[in-house]
């Protein structure tokens, strides 16, 4: 009687509250019941870890600033990150170079992870973007919620000028894929992306190969640099870069004011290939 009497207690004071499940869908606008929060279209219990738990996990591939290592591993190119087994490095305000065009306040977040094996190298990355993610089409899909992936497949890169072997290849949202080399739009062959939304939150995979950047082959180290774009399609409103080598006014764009990878290879990190 005593027990009953207690679990009676315990309903009427409101102890019995359902915790919601994880693996429900996100709403459309990329929302999930407290306490969990919406990744890759599932509503889970945990998408970013804090600092301490984030350099712990990151130990595989992250070395050193602007240095990182990609083991071997080949993913299924499809959107889907849940067959990645590498660790995944926290791109935010706090860990990133920042930049602001308008941002107000809202820039992307999220986590990134490289691999390779004989014949590509591959890039997969989860972000949280900023409503509206932006429809602008090819050349200027950086005006919406997207991705710039840069590398440099012999790994130097000691001009400000892109060398023939580099690149900036932005992969938005919706998979719209755009290549430049040193700001001017180009077409570059065996390029493979898939990217998947739901609400705010996007994922993207790309695969790119030596003779992508005009190789035969990928050198042991690469230059290799990320970020993630802010954009409502009408203008890019942020930009938030994993690595910058080196500040203005040693490194830079010719407007004098900015030092960013899209303008000056310079600014690359590395990427080893183990």
């Amino acid at each position: 009687m005593t027990a009953l009497r207690g679990l009676w207690l315990m309903l009427a004071a409101g102890c019995y509250s359902p915790t919601p499940v994880e693996g429900a869908a996100c709403t459309t606008q990329g929302e999930c019941p407290s306490p969990l929060v919406c990744s890759q279209g599932m509503c889970v219990a945990h998408v970013l870890p804090d600092a301490a738990l984030d350099a712990f996990a990151c130990t595989p591939i992250a070395t050193a600033a602007g240095a990182i290592t990609a083991p071997v591993f080949t993913p299924t190119i499809d959107g889907d990150l849940e067959d990645w087994p590498t660790c995944f490095i926290t791109l935010d305000t706090t860990t990133g170079i920042v930049i602001d065009h308008g941002a107000m306040n809202m820039y992307p977040t999220g986590t990134f992870s490289v691999a390779h094996d004989a014949t590509h190298l591959y890039v997969a990355a989860e972000v949280h973007g900023v409503l509206p993610l932006g429809d602008a089409a090819p050349p200027a899909i950086y005006q919406n919620n997207s991705i710039s992936f840069y590398i440099d497949g012999d790994g130097s890169f000691l001009s400000a000028a892109y060398d023939s072997d580099a690149a900036q290849i932005v992969i938005d949202h919706a998979n719209q894929r755009q290549v430049f080399h040193s700001g001017t739009p180009v077409d570059r062959p065996n390029i493979t992306s898939a990217a998947r939304t739901t609400g705010s939150v996007f994922t993207i995979e790309l695969a790119v190969e030596p003779s992508t950047f005009g190789l035969t082959s990928f050198d042991s180290t690469m230059g290799f640099d990320i970020g993630f774009e802010g954009g409502d399609g009408t203008q890019q409103t942020s930009e938030v870069y994993w690595y910058q080598r080196c500040n203005l006014p040693t490194c830079g764009c010719s407007n004098g004011t900015t030092a960013a990878p899209y303008c000056d290879a310079r600014e690359f990190g590395i990427v080893t290939l183990k």
